[in-house]
């Protein structure tokens, strides 16, 4: 058994029922002071808060010493929370992050990957309207009229998000579709940003344009990431279904790079673009934005193409070759603080959504002699590799979930929509209780009875893998190659290769 499943039980058995007790004691909201779980926080890391005699008396003897032990409980740095939670540049989405770990922990106990009390991201895909007819679209967008929210409805959606487990949700990310394509948009985002903390949406950039860069700034957007398949125009408007759309999209980065938007390029790599990985990388330094790799998912309109998946030995040269930009700014980092005491090198510009990455960066930094990883979305900051099993790779439905353009919840955008995949819908149902106690996502959160399959005389699969705890796989592929099974191996990882050769062929 992995160690991380006797902590689990242990947790379960002896230490999860004194945390509970101790975190409903100070998870009050004072009168005077409000919030007395995060003023606590604030307390504990050493920033200067006002507070009655009551909440301080509670603050210095109740909650620091429970934040004393459950920081080394999961193995979290407390200078590398302090520096996130105080600096906090996301408008305060740390600190709400943080009290919905706080508030997981009295619902459901400490367990390896955690589980928060509300997810700390969810996309939103605002609508199936979209200019672009994209191969491995998940929404299958373009195409028909399906019913989508009014902008009231979408309005007390996010009435909603911004009041979960007490605390709101710290980030949204607004997807499609073409989000741009509602003609509400801006006024969502508008409304949104009052409300949440950390508002970012995904476009294919085409409808970016000057003007409408601009009203994106000025709607509070703090992040734009920008769907580019290609280095060039004809691999990416292939890809993309429409000719013009990389001159377009590469018009869109630059123009939100003028209205000093933090701005993204995100490539979904697959057999047809793979050829050109390094190049897109070297694209996203020219245009001095961050990167973000996708993974195909055979799912919505790919699963036409489903050919077009990354072998696992593909699919580990992507995940190389983007840890390598990223272990290169690291050292250059290291390198700048060495001789001047500081660093104004930004390490966190490149990035993967694929579970593996976490593994794969965490073996480029030991082969280098280093200590850090990367935690799929997460950047590679010291103190990133203390919470990498909590952390726990795939977040579908445990750190995040996403949002159809009716309202209805799933784990990820990344898995189909049927009766099995729909949890509920915003309008209809309570979202905690989805949360919860919805049995697909609580299947999601466990990794101990995750499985494995014999081939070859090989026991291989994500139920045997020593880092199922800060990867996980991704879930979405096993759905799609198992039939629905989301305990099934993921078999793009270059572990189960064997699995991949078995299932879909030594594909050359």
């Amino acid at each position: 058994m992995h160690v991380d499943a006797v902590e689990n039980a242990l947790f379960s058995i002896t230490v999860n029922p004194l945390l509970k007790g101790f975190i409903s004691r100070f998870d009050t909201e004072c009168p005077q002071d409000g919030s007395l779980l995060l003023n606590s926080l604030k307390d504990f890391l050493g920033e200067p808060v006002s507070l009655c005699s009551t909440c301080q008396h509670i603050s210095r003897n109740i909650a620091k010493p429970f934040y004393e032990v459950g920081s080394r409980l999961l193995k979290a740095d407390k200078n590398f929370m302090k520096k996130q939670f105080i600096k906090d540049e996301y408008g305060g989405a740390w600190f709400k992050g943080f009290g919905l770990m706080m508030k997981g922990i009295e619902k459901y106990g400490i367990r390896v990957p955690f589980v928060p009390a509300g997810p700390f991201e969810i996309v939103w895909n605002l609508t199936y309207k979209c200019n672009l007819r994209c191969k491995h679209c998940y929404e299958d967008a373009g195409g028909g009229k399906l019913p989508e929210l009014t902008t009231d409805e979408a309005e007390m959606v996010i009435d909603k998000l911004s009041k979960v487990a007490g605390v709101g949700l710290p980030a949204l990310s607004f997807s499609g579709g073409e989000p741009l394509a509602r003609k509400d948009f801006f006024e969502l985002a508008t409304y949104a940003k009052k409300r949440i903390p950390y508002i970012s949406i995904a476009s294919n950039g085409t409808l970016l344009t000057k003007d409408n860069a601009k009203k994106v700034k000025d709607a509070g957007v703090d992040y734009v990431e920008i769907s580019i398949d290609g280095a060039s125009s004809n691999v990416h408007d292939d890809f993309r279904g429409i000719p013009g759309a990389f001159e377009r999209a590469i018009q869109g980065v630059k123009n939100c790079v003028e209205e000093g938007i933090d701005t993204c390029i995100a490539t979904v790599i697959h057999r047809d673009n793979l050829a050109e990985t390094e190049k897109i990388l070297q694209l996203a330094k020219e245009l001095g934005v961050r990167f973000m790799h996708f993974n195909y998912i055979p799912t919505g309109r790919a699963k036409e193409h489903v050919e077009l998946d990354l072998t696992p030995d593909e699919r580990l040269h992507v995940l190389n070759a983007i840890g390598k930009e990223i272990i290169s700014l690291y050292l250059q980092a290291k390198e700048e603080e060495l001789k001047t005491g500081k660093s104004n090198i930004k390490v966190d510009r490149f990035f993967s959504t694929c579970p593996q990455y976490a593994s794969v960066t965490k073996e480029l930094s030991q082969n280098l002699g280093q200590k850090f990883m990367v935690e799929a979305h997460y950047a590679a900051k010291k103190g990133v590799e203390n919470v990498a099993n909590f952390l726990g790779g795939c977040g579908a439905g445990r750190l995040y979930c996403a949002i159809e353009p009716n309202g209805d919840v799933k784990p990820c955008v990344f898995f189909p929509t049927n009766k099995n995949t729909v949890l509920g819908n915003m309008l209809k149902d309570n979202f905690e209780e989805i949360w919860d106690n919805n049995p697909l996502l609580w299947k999601l959160r466990i990794r101990e009875d995750m499985e494995s399959y014999v081939v070859n005389g090989k026991e291989v699969g994500c139920g045997k893998c020593p880092e199922k705890y800060i990867c996980g796989g991704c879930r979405a592929r096993a759905y799609s190659y198992f039939n629905g099974n989301v305990k099934a191996p993921d078999i793009g990882c270059i572990h189960n290769k064997p699995l991949w050769e078995k299932l879909v062929g030594n594909r050359k």
